[in-house]
């Protein structure tokens, strides 16, 4: 028997490591993303979206359970949701959909570390497993004085493409779209790439002549006026003048490029099989980054930082029925939002947690609205960046501060914090930082780059 119900279906195709490089928000010179090209003609694309955290496992946590990093004590990797006794009471996106009555599948990587299992395993009807980071390269392609992670690595594959975690993701979750369903669904698709290593089907790095690259943009003297907090996070986990010298930074910029690519083909393949199925017309699609990634701007190799270029994150909807094709809306908004926003698209009943996020139904409806809200990121106990429409304020633990004017100075090369005209704007964004910071959870070694 088909699906009866009038409640919408969801899918959730959610990026690991995409930065503001597609065509849709920065648009990096020579990108090929035909797949995600397409599909805004058909979404809205709000091109102001940022992330609760710079880094896999926080963002992940805020985005499911709709609650943010300060209020769960998860700010790092190293911090697990098991650990949290907010986040163990907490209802997360696919529990609160399954307690409302909806068939759940997962394929790919959704969370980062896990629920309990008993917790994890029971808001699952469908679990077609997670896949991994690999396939690795086979040979150190980064030279040893970089003293990189050993995923910080790359290689053109010329290994069958099902080697690739994303290529099984990808037939999965189109072979799902085939089946019949009872009852709406909420299937969730995590695809690894542009994640490292830098492992892609050849293919894809041929779409990138290195002779014909264009460079990210830096300025030497960059860290001249940043607080030491920020240096040390900008240094870590690559040495920026070590990566000039050896050479490979070119290399490591296509491998990157060329990861873009091969996740938009996996993309298109779960998108083409959505619209050719019987479920077109009934499926909200919600497609986001979790968070950003820096190729050397501000002389750094890595997220693990609360600039635009880690925190600024691919997010697009269409809602059948609601929104309009090819729309852009230009407020800022938070991965935050998305629990809240799916909450009153579907009619589910809500959890009795607290929600950090908000609705955005009213920018689906209409992008040109005025939305008076900043996203907020954190990342580590006691630091954070608010963003509004025009500028990025970011307060750390220790007090010092950088304020940026994204309008006049995109590439974030003067901070203003210390500015007597700005004073004013300072001294207001020093007012909406939070006023307490949840305790993190205990360290636990080992886990994702």
């Amino acid at each position: 028997m088909a699906q009866s119900n009038a409640q919408p279906n969801v899918l959730f195709v959610l990026i690991d490591d995409l930065n503001d490089y597609v065509t849709q928000l920065k648009g990096y010179p020579g990108l090929k993303t035909p797949n995600l090209d397409k599909f805004v003609k058909t979404s809205v694309n709000f091109k102001k979206a940022y992330c609760a955290a710079p880094v896999c496992n926080p963002s992940r946590a805020a985005m499911l359970s709709g609650i943010a990093p300060y209020h769960s004590g998860i700010y790092d990797n190293d911090n697990r949701i098991v650990d949290s006794k907010v986040l163990d009471s907490a209802v997360f996106l696919p529990e609160l959909f399954k307690n409302n009555g909806y068939t759940t599948l997962t394929r790919g990587k959704i969370f980062h570390t896990d629920p309990a299992k008993a917790k994890y395993d029971a808001m699952w009807d469908v679990k077609a497993g997670k896949g991994n980071y690999g396939p690795n390269a086979g040979v150190r392609n980064v030279p040893r004085e970089l003293k990189a992670p050993p995923m910080f690595n790359y290689a053109e594959w010329t290994g069958p493409e099902s080697d690739h975690t994303d290529n099984v993701t990808a037939e999965t979750i189109s072979a799902q779209l085939k089946q019949t369903y009872t009852k709406p669904f909420f299937m969730a698709a995590g695809l690894y790439k542009p994640h490292n290593p830098w492992t892609a089907p050849k293919r894809f790095f041929d779409l990138y002549p290195i002779e014909s690259m264009q460079m990210p943009k830096v300025l030497e003297s960059d860290w001249d006026d940043l607080p030491e907090i920020a240096k040390g996070w900008a240094a870590s986990p690559v040495d920026y003048d070590i990566m000039k010298k050896s050479g490979k930074w070119k290399e490591i910029v296509r491998s990157y490029l060329a990861c873009i690519s091969f996740m938009d083909y996996n993309f298109g393949r779960i998108i083409a099989a959505l619209d050719s199925s019987a479920y077109k017309n009934n499926t909200i699609v919600v497609v986001s980054a979790d968070n950003g990634f820096h190729m050397g701007e501000k002389k750094h190799f890595a997220k693990f930082a609360l600039w635009e270029q880690t925190t600024h994150i691919l997010h697009l909807w269409r809602v059948p029925g609601l929104t309009k094709p090819d729309q852009t809306c230009n407020e800022t908004v938070s991965l935050l939002d998305i629990y809240p926003t799916l909450m009153e698209l579907c009619s589910l009943r809500g959890p009795a947690s607290r929600i950090d996020g908000r609705s955005i139904v009213p920018l689906l409806k209409d992008p040109s609205l005025t939305w008076k809200y900043p996203a907020v990121t954190t990342y580590k106990q006691g630091n954070q960046a608010i963003r509004n429409q025009q500028y990025r304020y970011i307060r750390y633990s220790d007090g010092t501060e950088e304020l940026y004017d994204e309008l006049k100075d995109p590439n974030e090369w003067k901070n203003l914090a210390k500015e007597p005209s700005m004073k004013k704007v300072t001294e207001g964004f020093r007012t909406q930082i939070s006023k307490s910071f949840l305790p993190a959870t205990a360290a636990v070694k080992g886990g994702e780059e």
